[in-house]
């Protein structure tokens, strides 16, 4: 607390300074007191706060509690015409690592025991006194937050240092003792034989100060946090340096942390330092510069903080503070690494002002309703429908490999084998990303069969992968599976085992594009290497293939070891959704009875449904509201070669009463249509 009191006034006792720095955020792990009105204080520093690890940090913060100044320590040692460079020659292969390297030097030091309260100082914080050469940096590093390391110059090989990679495998005894053997990872100050020292951490034994040096060099550096952090973990060496190092220091607080430790050196083991400071750098950082809208600490606190009073705060920080029209224009010091916006300035003006006046009240914000995104909401309709059938959802790997097309029978060029292959495969099952959901699919099968489960109505919503020039394009796609039996019935009957067939997938897709209020979607026959060459399907909607669907061909089946009979499909969401109408359109309900009307025809066994019923539905006119298939016959007495369908028609008019005329007139006009169209014998 006495080496505080050189910096600030300090208007509080020992109890009240405890509590001052719990309110600044400063956690206190420990008080040792040592005096009737002195004590060492044991801080907790966040990782963003590198500056707090030195006394002048720490004495700001009591200066802006106080709304007072610090009092930074003054005076310049007295210097020798002969310039530094002279001795101190210094070169860095890497700028990027040690953007900034500072190098002094001093002559004709007498190497002794630190002054008492040198020594005192030093241990009260932890660190054993060794010299008053080693001590100066020490103690300046306590002070300013700055390590810095004391070479003797004559034992430097030709007198410089370079900082450089080591080389593998080299040695250097550090100053603990061990004899560690680099790599190339680890960067070292060296000189112009061996290395001296591993940079930010730990000095080498090899130029260590000792009782018989005469010259020093001092070298005080700036070096990349990441870079030491990462050598300090993986050489297990943690230090004071390193620990200040990993948080950042002051980039132009260098050269005067510098001065001081050469001017103490001076003052207390003598000497003569060489003019000037060897200064190697990529040049000067421009300070960031923060707008603070004054509003915005009314906003965010939740309370009015006086305009002047905060200001008073951020100056006091050490910020510099220019106030027009209720806007502040702050130049953050370079020392303050953590303050980078608006809202870290607040945090200041909060913390000196006092959390414990910001008043308990309800949050005024206006806040949005959360709603899905349109995308997603589009999915649950299509997984919501599905499950309404009966199915259940699953989700399969985006990963698989060749021989899982392989199975599917995809000749060569087929556009599934157009892959995305996977650059480093963790098995060799998973090489490449999916192009289809298939055989994620036939997997889930294949796993539920295998454990005797042979009822399997399942799908799947995900994403395939297609190369898109050098990387690949996502689509999300449907699919699903549907095996062994379906119970099925009604509210006043049994349910009762259906075997699962082509139709059955073919109606749960139906569902699915009612639901979706898909116009115009039909299935036509289609042949797909991978579906049963007569009981397979394309979905067509607007002359344009979104999908396939039938059952799976037998080969497939064989090698796969599947149930009979099971059922796949497919279909490109994308294109189906952009087609779908999610959003609910309402209608009253019918005012009017509807008339049911059935028609029986024979046609060629060519003929599909889906052509009949677009024939029946475009001639039916406005009034036709249904049309459903009910029977399919083919057999004596029907001629070879075609089949009798049977359909139930149903009409409505929105505003009347249809008469029998009106019905009748509909269902000639539709005979007519089959007749010329299609060449369908109507049945009576």
């Amino acid at each position: 607390m006495s080496w505080l009191r050189e910096y600030v006034d300090i208007p509080y006792s020992i109890d009240e300074l405890e509590e001052r720095f719990s309110w600044l955020g400063l956690g206190v792990e420990g008080v040792e007191r040592t005096g009737r009105d002195d004590a060492v204080f044991d801080l907790e520093i966040a990782a963003n706060r590198g500056e707090l690890m030195s006394h002048l940090g720490v004495a700001r913060e009591l200066a802006a509690a106080a709304r007072t100044s610090v009092r930074p320590p003054a005076g310049v040692p007295v210097e020798e015409a002969v310039p530094a460079m002279e001795l101190a020659r210094v070169h860095v292969d890497d700028r990027e690592l040690c953007p900034r390297f500072t190098a002094r030097m001093i002559l004709e030091v007498k190497v002794g025991p630190s002054p008492a309260w040198l020594a005192g100082r030093l241990e009260a914080c932890g660190i054993r006194s060794i010299n008053n050469i080693v001590d100066v940096t020490n103690y300046v590093m306590l002070e300013t937050g700055q390590p810095m390391h004391a070479f003797d110059h004559d034992r430097l090989q030709d007198g410089r240092l370079i900082v450089r990679q080591a080389h593998r495998g080299e040695p250097l005894v550090t100053l603990d003792g061990v004899e560690r053997q680099l790599d190339p990872q680890t960067l070292v100050v060296a000189d112009g034989a061996r290395a001296t020292s591993i940079a930010g951490i730990i000095g080498g034994a090899s130029s260590e100060i000792t009782s018989s040096t005469h010259r020093v060099l001092l070298e005080a550096a700036v070096w990349q946090p990441a870079m030491i952090r990462r050598t300090s973990k993986r050489l297990g060496v943690r230090t004071e340096s390193s620990a200040r190092f990993e948080r950042g220091v002051d980039y132009a607080g260098v050269p005067a942390a510098s001065t001081r430790a050469i001017r103490l050196i001076q003052e207390l083991a003598g000497g003569r330092v060489l003019r000037g400071l060897v200064d190697i750098n990529v040049g000067e950082v421009p300070l960031r510069q923060v707008q603070l809208r004054w509003p915005s600490v009314s906003r965010l606190l939740g309370m009015d903080v006086p305009m002047d009073e905060g200001v008073a705060i951020l100056r006091s920080l050490g910020f510099s503070v220019k106030v027009a029209e209720r806007i502040a224009r702050v130049v953050v010091p370079s020392y303050r690494r953590d303050v980078e916006r608006e809202e870290d300035l607040v945090e200041e003006v909060a913390r000196h002002y006092g959390y414990d006046r910001i008043p308990e009240t309800m949050p005024v914000e206006i806040t949005a309703q959360g709603s899905w995104a349109p995308s997603i909401e589009a999915e649950r309709a299509v997984r919501d429908a599905l499950i309404r059938v009966g199915l259940t959802e699953v989700l399969t790997v985006s990963l698989t490999s060749p021989a899982a097309l392989d199975a599917l029978r995809l000749p060569q060029g087929h556009p599934y084998r157009n892959v995305v292959p996977i650059r480093n495969p963790m098995v060799e099952d998973h090489v490449q990303l999916r192009t289809t959901l298939l055989p994620g699919l036939l997997h889930v099968a294949g796993a539920n069969t295998s454990h005797r489960v042979t009822d399997i109505q399942v799908f799947e919503v995900g994403r395939t992968f297609h190369p898109d020039g050098e990387g690949a394009h996502e689509r999300r796609a449907l699919g699903v599976l549907m095996t062994g039996t379906q119970m099925r019935g009604t509210w006043n009957l049994p349910s009762e085992a259906v075997t699962v067939m082509y139709h059955s997938l073919k109606g749960a897709i139906e569902s699915l594009l009612g639901e979706l209020r898909v116009p115009g979607a039909a299935c036509q026959p289609s042949q797909r290497p991978w579906l049963h060459p007569g009981r397979a399907a394309s979905l067509d909607i607007a002359g344009e293939t979104i999908g396939t669907l039938g059952e799976l061909h037998p080969e497939v089946i064989r090698q796969l070891d599947l149930p009979a009979g099971t059922c796949v499909a497919e279909v490109n969401l994308d294109a189906l959704l952009a087609r779908a109408v999610l959003q609910p359109r309402f209608a009253p309900l019918p005012r009017f009875p509807s008339v049911r009307r059935d028609i029986s025809l024979v046609v060629d066994a060519g003929v599909t449904a889906a052509q009949v019923e677009a024939v029946i539905r475009a001639a039916g006119g406005p009034l036709l509201e249904g049309v459903e298939v009910f029977d399919v016959y083919s057999g004596a007495p029907i001629p070879a070669g075609n089949r009798n369908l049977a359909y139930a028609l149903r009409f409505r008019s929105p505003d009347r009463t249809l008469t029998a005329e009106e019905v009748a007139g509909a269902m000639a006009a539709i005979a007519r249509a089959l007749e010329q169209r299609l060449k369908a014998k109507i049945r009576e």
